[in-house]
């Protein structure tokens, strides 16, 4: 019998990871957490501001202790999961996602974010059913261009090409986008409003993760709507050239298609 190959330590023990010095911010989330330590809210605070240095192992770690004092904390399962989708840990997301939805069934990030779970480990049918609630639950339009985007390359991928251009056309050019107007460029391509290489374009001039955010649904456009895979890919070599945020859900997709974890 052959030997079985084990792991090193260094590919499995967190507690052995390089970081970074932690913010003033998080120094003194982490000081409120440990003086009232039963207190969920305080280590879902320090979470938080883990999260925004992209030190996400971390942020789990005080997410799932507020979830030792406070198992039915529907947000702790949310901002754990959309942590655990950051490091690429897909399923577990779902499941804290899931989790969360057990608790609070109208939770539109839960849902979008489950959503997002499922896509990018492939399960497009799985993905649908959630965008479909997500949808359900999108009452503004800032809310219903977000989910449509990653719907919409959803169905874009699962063939149903006639689907995604009813739920596309339910975005028009009058609706306010907020801060998803990179998704709301994306929409207007999908529904035959917009001209892909004029939204591409556009999206150049913005910082590297909101041009990946607006050039990740054109590459699936072309790739699974016009059938120009070769135009796909040079847009998905184009955002890995800008990938300086490594964590993001278009950064993630793009470099999961190029490895061929994906199609």
């Amino acid at each position: 019998m052959s030997e079985v190959l084990k792991a090193p330590r260094e590919m499995q023990d967190v507690r052995i990871a390089p970081s970074v010095e932690w913010s003033e911010e998080a120094k003194a989330a982490q000081k409120k957490a440990l003086e009232t330590p039963k207190c969920a809210d305080a280590w879902m605070n320090l979470g938080l501001e883990l999260r925004k240095q992209m030190l996400f192992r971390e942020a789990i770690e005080a997410y799932s202790r507020g979830l030792a004092c406070q198992p039915f904390h529907s947000m702790l399962y949310r901002h754990r999961g959309h942590a655990l989708v950051n490091i690429g840990c897909y399923a577990m997301g779902a499941s804290d996602f899931e989790m969360c939805l057990r608790i609070d069934p109208d939770n539109w990030s839960a849902w979008y974010h489950l959503g997002l779970s499922y896509h990018l480990m492939g399960e497009y049918a799985l993905a649908s059913e959630a965008y479909a609630q997500c949808l359900k639950r999108s009452y503004d339009d800032y809310h219903k261009i977000c989910c449509t985007d990653w719907y919409c390359m959803t169905l874009m991928k699962m063939g149903k090409i006639n689907q995604m251009r009813e739920i596309a056309s339910r975005i028009t050019k009058d609706m306010v986008p907020g801060e998803a107007y990179g998704y709301f460029g994306r929409d207007l391509v999908y529904n035959g409003t917009n001209d892909p290489e004029q939204t591409l374009e556009q999206a150049r001039k913005d910082n590297d993760h909101m041009f990946a955010t607006g050039a990740y649904g054109i590459a699936v456009y072309y790739e699974y709507v016009l059938g120009d895979e070769k135009r796909a890919m040079e847009i998905l070599h184009e955002i890995q050239q800008r990938n300086t945020v490594w964590s993001g859900f278009a950064e993630q997709a793009m470099e999961l298609r190029l490895q061929g974890k994906a199609k």
